[in-house]
């Protein structure tokens, strides 16, 4: 049997012990000495990314025992449809800049068949902020999240400074119109902070994958999420808001979910009340702020107070009269 074969039929039988069996149990069944047991749950992680927990990476787990973590996936032979492979098609062309390695793979999928031939057509879908991606970065990313590998990062924030640290990849999350990976700076954990950070993937300067894996964070996602409302943090523990928005903007408000605990309350004029439990954020004022006279904040006091002070120092700035100066600024020439 070919060392594939081994590892194959290794994780395989770990997966009929989804509570954990011992390394001399396995050795015994798969017919190979302890030290190449150790030796296959290495190279599970590196031939198909898939973690082994140990009492090392898992303290629940008994000294001497093995437990899968995750889903394994071996390699696979499938027969699709036509209809099928075009919809790949279609879902491939919409990433194309950003996961390359999808087309590849399409490819070797499509040959022969209608599919293959759409591949060369335009994309029907363009995502422009898929070419500000510096090329490969998604896929490395990718690969450090499945691995639980550490990475050296160089990150230019906002402010245009760059910082070089070890980061621990946790996952990416989508919001409109860009990329965040999620995941533990090793800097903010020396010093004694919370190391969960969020870097935006088109401010990402350099990401070097290094030869050290981390552990299974148990990292929870959606309550991650949930303490977040858009792109910024919020302070503090989470609070019930309530907006009142007006008929004339209502029907955007009702079209798209801008929380997991959103809820609405119709109201009889057309207009409606919208509310969420999340931390307040400065995000949340820039929001609600943009929709002008067609927003009331009912509660909380504080965030009302925010948001008129927000709107004021808006409207003086763009009432005054330097502010609307000919030629104070300079032209902006496309």
């Amino acid at each position: 049997m070919g060392r594939k074969d081994t590892l194959v039929e290794f994780l395989n039988f770990l997966r009929d012990y989804p509570a954990g069996v011992s390394v001399v149990r396995a050795s015994t069944a798969l017919g190979v000495s302890r030290q190449h047991i150790y030796r296959l749950r290495d190279r599970a992680r590196r031939v198909y990314g898939v973690w082994v927990d140990d009492c090392a990476t898992d303290p629940a787990i008994l000294r001497g025992y093995l437990r899968l973590d995750g889903q394994y996936r071996p390699d696979v032979s499938v027969i699709l449809t036509a209809a099928e492979l075009d919809a790949l098609a279609v879902a491939a062309n919409r990433i194309q800049n950003l996961a390359p390695l999808a087309l590849r793979a399409l490819e070797k999928l499509t040959r022969g068949t209608p599919a293959e031939r759409d591949l060369a057509r335009d994309p029907v879908i363009y995502s422009p902020l898929a070419d500000e991606y510096p090329p490969g970065l998604f896929e490395r990313v990718a690969d450090a999240i499945r691995d639980r590998r550490t990475a050296l990062v160089t990150y230019r924030n906002a402010k245009g400074e760059e910082k070089t640290y070890r980061f621990d990849p946790y996952i990416l999350i989508a919001r409109d119109p860009h990329l965040y990976l999620v995941g533990a700076n090793h800097n903010s954990r020396a010093a004694g902070h919370d190391p969960v950070h969020e870097l935006r993937l088109d401010q990402i300067v350099s990401f070097r994958l290094l030869a050290e894996f981390f552990s299974n964070p148990k990292f929870d996602v959606q309550a991650y999420s949930r303490q977040r409302f858009r792109w910024f943090p919020g302070e503090g523990e989470a609070v019930r808001v309530r907006v009142r928005f007006s008929p004339t903007k209502a029907q955007f408000i009702r079209r798209m979910k801008h929380h997991t605990t959103q809820t609405i309350v119709e109201l009889p004029d057309g207009g409606l009340i919208w509310q969420v439990e999340v931390p307040l954020c400065e995000d949340m004022v820039h929001w609600i702020v943009g929709y002008g006279p067609h927003a009331t904040v009912i509660e909380p006091e504080e965030l009302r107070r925010k948001v008129a002070e927000w709107a004021k120092g808006a409207a003086e700035a763009n009432m005054s009269p330097e502010g609307a100066t000919t030629g104070a600024y300079p032209e902006v020439r496309r």
